[in-house]
């Protein structure tokens, strides 16, 4: 099914398998692809939602509707709601109707907000965010999810154990990114695991300094 799928697509999916998890959520919901996207693609993240930050306050607004339960050993493939399926389907249909070959981040975009009844399109709605003009708006100036961008906050010193976890995870994720290219999907999803692992612990030591900003990047 993700054969189709860019590089940074799939990065969304397993980055919303880690964001159930984070949850304590049994299932990937459309909220969680939501926030795997926003977390994924940050320039994406920017252009629609203003910040490449906005990840943490799509989190909150979750979280008031979906309180985050306690993480518990959970089952390491976490099945996605009929709802998630349909979204991946309708981001097909949006890549196929533009004649594009691959599933970009933009098309599981525009099938979040197909899926209208979905926690994730009423936050997106609510954030001024809707399906004509986005769409409208991407068929004038496509999105080009194979194009990384550094975004850097301003004003905040980072503790050297911080700089430390977050090289090791880049360093995983780049292994990560090139079992996916190849298509190695269980060297991926042992790879995410040991992702999951890591970012547990960088979790755990932004509480310890106090930012809380950078908690669900």
């Amino acid at each position: 099914m993700f054969l189709r799928y860019t590089e940074k697509a799939r990065r969304v999916i397993f980055s919303a398998r880690y964001m159930a998890g984070r949850a304590g959520s049994p299932n990937i919901d459309t909220e969680h692809i939501l926030l795997g996207l926003l977390r994924v693609d940050k320039s994406l993240a920017a252009r629609i939602l203003g910040s490449p930050w906005a990840v943490r306050d799509v989190w909150e607004a979750v979280g008031k509707i979906k309180p985050v339960q306690d993480k518990t050993a959970a089952p390491k493939e976490i099945p996605l709601t009929k709802e998630s399926k349909r979204v991946l389907n309708f981001a097909f249909e949006e890549a196929d109707a533009v004649s594009h070959k691959h599933v970009c981040t933009e098309h599981l975009l525009l099938g979040l907000l197909r899926e209208k009844e979905s926690l994730a399109s009423r936050i997106l709605f609510e954030r001024g965010v809707n399906l004509d003009s986005i769409r409208e708006a991407l068929m004038q100036t496509p999105h080009d999810d194979s194009i990384t961008e550094t975004y850097v906050r301003e004003n905040t010193s980072t503790p050297n154990d911080v700089i430390e976890l977050q090289a090791r995870i880049k360093s995983i994720q780049t292994l990560l990114e090139n079992a996916l290219s190849e298509h190695d999907f269980a060297k991926a999803h042992a790879l995410s695991d040991e992702v999951e692992s890591e970012r547990d612990k960088l979790f755990l030591l932004y509480r310890k300094h106090g930012l809380d900003d950078w908690l669900y990047d």
